[in-house]
């Protein structure tokens, strides 16, 4: 006589995680928004951005055309960072106007006047700053000292060469990552409860948690790859600096991983309350914007105003690019980003303890 098993087989957990992992993977690589938002958009921002600061700053100082030659002009020509630019005193001051040039000078009998402009105030600091070295050399040529009792020495030593490349590669690893966290999950998610897809895996025997897994871990896989996309062509394209070598770069992988891990809370979140893509378009935009425009993506914080800096400064992203620049531009280790990297923790659990109220399967 036969006997019956009737014991039934539990599911293979394991077996559906790598299935869902898989094709959630294959669905993001053939998603048009995905691929521009995690790949093309910050490969063009650091393309620009790599451009920007390989040349030696001037000043471009306008001088009459009707100035007679005289010692300060003769000193003017000898400063190395100036560029002395001849014209009519009407021409000159509309370029002044304009900002194209940092500051006119006009040279009198016992008197230099500086002409400078709201639309050139940094640079219309430095002429100052130059104005006074050059105006105490002509004096004391002029009085005849050519031993002066005190003299200034400058000495230089070998540094590192800061461009702004080494600020804005690490804020285009957090662009990418906070894209494809939001972007990606929010949309893709929907898409499988509108096709009714999420709602059927929902009713076999696999677990939803293995399923949000999968499609996290999906996820994470295309972000080291846009990492490790970014940070090959920032090395081997913009001469990016990587302080400590491979030790910096898998430092950057962990970072990352943290980053996006934390970043999906907030893919889920909205994900979850979304019934269509108009309704999760505005929580997208909400979410992102601010973050891309205020934590120090593109420009530091410290140029915001004042009573702004300590909400951007808080941002999840912020915590983020914060922890990425220490390790980068400091070139400094893991254990020094561990109060960002709290913060940033902190933030994804909120969102993942409010995502598991609020998300729904259909």
């Amino acid at each position: 006589m036969l006997k019956l098993n009737t014991k039934s087989k539990k599911p293979r957990q394991w077996k559906a995680y790598f299935a869902m992992t898989w094709y959630a993977f294959l669905a993001q690589t053939r998603n048009p928004a995905s691929f521009a938002f995690g790949f093309i958009f910050p490969i063009v921002f650091i393309s620009v951005f790599g451009l920007i600061g390989d040349q030696e700053r001037t000043l471009t100082v306008g001088i009459s055309e009707t100035t007679e030659p005289n010692q300060v002009l003769t000193v003017l020509e000898q400063q190395k960072y100036m560029e002395l630019q001849t014209g009519n005193a009407k021409t000159l001051k509309q370029q002044l106007k304009e900002g194209k040039l940092s500051g006119i000078i006009e040279i009198g009998d016992h008197k230099v006047t500086i002409l400078s402009s709201t639309a050139n105030p940094v640079e219309a600091q430095a002429l100052a700053s130059v104005m006074e070295g050059v105006i105490a050399k002509t004096n004391l040529r002029i009085a005849g000292i050519e031993n002066p009792y005190l003299t200034l020495y400058q000495r230089e030593i070998t540094g590192r060469d800061f461009r702004y490349i080494d600020f804005a590669l690490p804020g285009q690893i957090g662009f990418s990552l906070l894209s494809t966290s939001i972007f990606g999950t929010v949309f893709g998610l929907i898409y499988l409860k509108r096709s009714l897809i999420l709602k059927r895996m929902f009713a076999t025997p696999t677990k939803a948690l293995t399923i949000l897994i999968g499609q996290g871990t999906s996820r994470l896989i295309i972000a080291l790859i846009q990492t490790l996309l970014i940070l090959t062509i920032g090395v081997f394209v913009f001469n990016f600096h990587l302080p400590h070598g491979l030790t910096t770069f898998f430092d950057l992988m962990i970072i990352s991983t943290i980053g996006l891990i934390a970043f999906l809370g907030f893919g889920y979140l909205i994900a979850g309350l979304s019934k269509d893509d108009n309704t999760a378009a505005p929580l997208v935009n909400i979410i992102t914007l601010p973050q891309f425009l205020l934590s120090g993506t593109f420009f530091p914080i410290e140029d915001l105003p004042s009573w702004i800096q300590p909400v951007a400064g808080n941002l999840p992203l912020s915590y983020f690019n914060a922890a990425v620049r220490i390790i980068t531009t400091e070139g400094g280790n893991l254990t020094e980003t561990m109060p960002y990297l709290l913060g940033l923790a902190a933030w994804g659990i909120i969102m993942y303890l409010i995502a598991t109220k609020t998300f729904k399967w259909e």
